[in-house]
């Protein structure tokens, strides 16, 4: 396995973790009085997903012979596992009648039709794919100036 197969691994596994704790936190957290905004960025795949655009990115951009398109699939297949967690996240709660952070928009307190709400996020990957490779683009590039063999006119 190679060193991006074992990166996305990871995180895949680190956003299902956070993905299985998204699901079970509200009640706990909710007992102690934490704000909801508070608990739901405790365990918020979007962080994840940030953290893995600029693990992605960056590292290709270092790497001597690193390309955007190779951090860009990476990132796209992140995304997608990303928006299944999410929409796996919403058709469980529903099913189940736990109350989750996955049953409505945090602070909006408006709630969806299940259907609706898992579709829209479904849809919403096209939006976090094309936000994700837009703000991966300068991570990439300011990266792959600190490459090695890199030239360092201008600097002494």
């Amino acid at each position: 396995m190679n060193s991006r197969s074992r990166t996305f691994l990871i995180l895949a596994l680190i956003m299902l973790v956070v993905g299985i704790l998204r699901y079970f936190m509200k009640a706990w957290v909710d007992a102690l009085g934490v704000p909801e905004i508070i608990g739901s960025l405790i365990v918020s795949l979007n962080i994840v997903l940030l953290v893995a655009l600029v693990i992605f990115f960056v590292s290709e951009g270092r790497s001597p012979h690193g390309r955007y398109q190779v951090a860009a699939g990476w990132y796209l297949v992140l995304a997608a596992w990303y928006t299944i967690l999410i929409v796996a996240g919403i058709l469980i709660t529903a099913r189940t009648g736990t109350p989750t952070y996955y049953e409505e928009m945090v602070l909006a307190h408006k709630t969806l039709p299940v259907v609706q709400h898992a579709i829209s996020h479904a849809v919403a990957f096209v939006f976090v794919a094309v936000v994700g490779l837009l703000l991966g683009w300068p991570a990439y590039w300011v990266a792959k100036r600190g490459r090695p063999g890199a030239s360092q006119a201008g600097q002494s």
